[in-house]
């Protein structure tokens, strides 16, 4: 592993995992630690607030103006600001510095500066009270959306603890605005939010299940505080015996989706693919399943962090209800739709389909069960997978590089569902070849022989990737080029001629940091400046100096500067890994 790699992490690898490392310099290292610390500055900033906060309150009780109930919930506040700040800055002592959030190494690398592989995604963690003070237990978030979930019973050395509160920061609860598409899977956030149709599919954003498409109080999974519990209620069992209702939903990055189709040898199309690189996947958990329709999401009490459920709740003005809880993941993802589906037993057939690629495409790629994921999304249309680990193992990506990457796959496929060499005592599917504990709740749908027949077609199909050539790629970034540079020509020329992957766009403007590469590598994350004799000048030198420097603070592009006067050719080998 090169120097680059162990400063910017494995998280980071993705955008530039093809470029010739050994070439490129360290110039940027100072500027992402200053970025990694970031999110640091804003937990110790909200820590220090909350605690100046109580401390007012309680002052304000001395002199007779807050009540009793505000002095205690001042107190605890108190007294859990203290805690993270001890927290943060590493002032509190334990059996190993690893359960804390905030463990050096396993911060950085969480925010993708230090390399990922010994360190997982920064958990979610429930603080759960000891007789002396308390300790901290993590789950991954996808677990912990639903182990941490509010009101779930979480089993502690023998003891019941109850998930109570989260903590809510001092200027109040960071509500999210998300419209989701329930057609595919899409989510639209922000401005995006207000749109009327899906972005991806162009599907209306409607609800669907008793689920809401529009949601204003989504409120991103923190740290979560049990409390010990010596008997849970039967009304509390009844309720939490259902589970929570999860929802998945994905976003591309922009300018990172590729399209491809599976077709057989006379052209008929039998999947339709699209992949996304360092994509965005949201699991939202809307509350508990089996309530009634008007019952979404949880209650919040936003000045204590309480989770409410009394019945009197609701008439406190500090209580919120349809609050909703979200943890968010940036991997690899490709999303497949299946082109012939049949109208009988159609929920089978996706969820044997699902499972069937999924491990296939493990045993192909010797992936462990925990390096990919899956899921159906809206109405079973789409298949989503995405590689769950950390940095991602890299494979989506083959699967429309090489044309006969399905060909393996389903021959794989056959031979996993027993299809190959006949196993008497399997009738639609067992534990050798598609059931796991993972997907026991879809037991009863799955059907190894609903899936043979696409199996077959799919040995004998290709891959063909949508997209101009390299040839029209080549033409359309010409006539992008800045017409008064004929360097910038030479540069594309040269690039195009020997064979090097060509850039995404010419003279497109970055506008987070109002500057304009003459060439853009999107996806491999390097701007490309090509300083013809008109940058000669030492005032234009200044102001290129400055304008660069703005893009490397403001963004994560690598900047690869050539210049006509220098050996501007050697320089521009550390393309040839693209």
């Amino acid at each position: 592993m090169n120097i680059y790699t162990k400063l910017f992490g494995q998280a980071s690898v993705p955008r530039i995992k093809k470029v010739n490392q050994e070439q490129l310099d360290l110039e940027n290292a100072h500027n992402a630690f200053d970025q990694a610390c970031d999110r640091w500055r804003r937990l110790y900033k909200d820590a220090v607030e909350q605690l100046d906060k109580a401390r007012d309150s309680t002052s304000r009780y001395t002199r007779g103006y807050a009540t009793q109930e505000e002095r205690d919930i001042a107190k605890a506040q108190e007294k859990e600001a203290l805690r993270q700040i001890d927290l943060l800055v590493g002032q509190v002592q334990g059996k190993s510095n690893n359960q804390f959030e905030f463990y050096p190494y396993r911060y950085f690398a969480a925010e993708g500066f230090l390399p990922g592989f010994n360190f997982p995604r920064l958990p979610v963690r429930a603080f759960i009270p000891t007789e002396e003070s308390g300790e901290f237990i993590s789950r991954l978030r996808s677990l912990a959306l639903r182990e941490f979930a509010p009101g779930n019973v979480i089993y502690y050395e023998g003891s019941k603890f109850m998930v109570a509160k989260t903590k809510i920061p001092v200027g109040g609860a960071d509500y999210q605005r998300v419209n989701v598409c329930f057609k595919c899977g899409y989510f639209h956030e922000g401005a995006a939010s207000n749109r009327d149709t899906c972005e991806n599919c162009g599907a209306k954003l409607a609800d669907s299940n008793n689920n809401k498409a529009l949601l204003t109080r989504l409120l991103s999974m923190e740290t979560a505080i049990a409390w010990r519990r010596e008997r849970i209620t039967c009304d509390e069992e009844e309720r939490l015996k259902y589970g929570y209702n999860i929802t998945t939903h994905f976003r591309y990055d922009k300018q990172k989706r590729q399209s491809a189709t599976v077709q057989t040898a006379d052209g008929t199309e039998l999947l339709r693919l699209t992949y996304g690189a360092t994509a965005d996947i949201w699991h939202i958990n809307r509350g508990l399943n089996k309530k009634k329709s008007e019952e979404r999401g949880f209650k919040l009490d936003i000045k204590t962090g309480i989770w409410g459920d009394a019945k009197n709740d609701s008439a406190k003005d500090s209580i919120h209800t349809d609050v909703n809880l979200m943890v968010k993941n940036t991997c690899n993802i490709l999303v497949i739709e299946p082109l012939s589906v049949p109208t009988e037993e159609r929920e089978a057939f996706l969820a044997t389909l699902q499972y069937a690629l999924e491990t296939a495409i493990q045993a192909v790629y010797k992936l462990e069960a925990d390096e990919l994921d899956s899921e159906r999304l809206g109405d079973g249309k789409y298949l989503l997978f995405w590689e769950a680990t950390e940095g991602g193992a890299g494979v989506l990506s083959q699967l429309l590089e090489k044309p006969d990457s399905f060909q393996k796959i389903a021959d794989a496929a056959l031979d996993i569902c027993h299809f190959k060499e006949t196993k008497d005592s399997c009738i639609q599917a067992c534990y050798e070849c598609l059931l796991s504990y993972r997907n026991q709740f879809d037991h009863a749908l799955i059907n190894r022989h609903l899936i043979k027949p696409l199996l077959d077609e799919l040995q004998k199909s290709t891959v063909q990737i949508e997209g101009i050539c390299r040839d029209e790629q080549y033409q359309k970034l010409l006539q992008q080029t800045d017409i008064n540079s004929q360097f910038e020509r030479i540069v594309l020329t040269s690039i195009y001629q020997g064979g090097y992957k060509l850039p995404d766009s010419a003279q497109e403007l970055i506008p987070e940091a109002n500057c304009k590469p003459d060439f853009l590598y999107k996806e491999d994350g390097i701007a490309v400046f090509c300083d013809g004799s008109v940058h000669d000048s030492l005032e234009k030198r200044r102001q290129d100096k400055i304008e660069r420097d703005n893009l490397k603070h403001s963004t994560t592009y690598h900047v690869l500067v050539l210049r006509h006067d220098e050996d501007w050719q050697t320089e521009l080998t550390k393309l040839a890994g693209l």
